[in-house]
C-alpha cells in the first residue's frame, strides 16, 4: 500500500464507524481478510500488540500497520487518517448532537448506532478469542488460571498474570522439546 493509500484506508473505516477502537479493528480485519496481503496468525500478532499497547486500539494498529507497509512514514500516514475523522466529527457535530439529543429520532439513531457497534464488537471478540484460544490448546491453561487464582483465591492480579505468563512460556518450551 502507497502512503496515501495508507492514509484513506484508516481514513475512510474511521469516517464510517461509530463505536470506538474495537468497532475499527473489526472493520480493519474484515477488510485485511478482503486484501489478504497479511496473513491471519501475523494480523493476530498485531492485533495482540496493538490491544497491550498504551492508546486507542485503532490508533495502535494503524501504526503498527503503517508501520508493516510503509516503515514510519506509513505509520504517520495511518493515524493520520484513524485520527482525523473522529476528530472533525465531534468538532463540528458535537453542539447540534447536544442541542437535539432529546429529539426521538436523534435518540432512535443513537439506539440503532449502539446496537449495532454491540453485533461488530461481540464478533470481533469471538473471532479473536477463537483463532487465539481453540488453534492452540494450551491457550486456555493460563487463562483458566488466572480467573481462578483471581476470582476463587483473591490474588492480586499483577502477580496472577505474571505467573500464567510464565506458566505458558514454560508449556510451550516444553512442546517446542517434544
Amino acid at each position: 500500500m502507497s502512503l496515501l493509500e495508507l492514509f484513506f484506508f484508516f481514513f475512510k473505516i474511521s469516517a464510517m464507524t461509530f463505536g470506538g477502537g474495537i468497532v475499527i479493528l473489526g472493520i480493519v480485519q474484515l477488510e485485511q481478510e478482503k486484501r489478504r496481503d497479511i496473513d491471519s496468525e501475523q494480523f493476530a500478532d498485531m492485533v495482540s500488540l496493538a490491544a497491550s499497547m498504551p492508546g486507542p486500539i485503532a490508533v495502535s494498529i494503524a501504526w503498527l500497520m503503517g508501520r508493516h507497509y510503509r516503515g514510519l512514514a506509513g505509520s504517520i500516514a495511518a493515524v493520520a487518517g484513524a485520527v482525523l475523522p473522529p476528530f472533525l466529527i465531534i468538532l463540528i457535530l458535537s453542539p447540534y448532537i447536544i442541542k437535539y439529543s432529546d429529539l426521538p429520532a436523534v435518540k432512535g439513531f443513537l439506539s440503532g448506532v449502539l446496537a449495532g457497534t454491540a453485533a461488530i464488537i461481540s464478533t470481533v471478540i469471538f473471532k479473536n478469542v477463537k483463532d487465539a484460544v481453540w488453534r492452540k490448546w494450551l491457550n486456555i491453561i493460563p487463562y483458566l488460571f488466572v480467573i481462578s487464582l483471581i476470582g476463587v483465591f483473591r490474588l492480586h492480579p499483577l502477580f496472577v498474570i505474571a505467573a500464567a505468563m510464565a506458566i505458558q512460556y514454560l508449556l510451550y518450551r516444553r512442546c517446542a522439546e517434544c
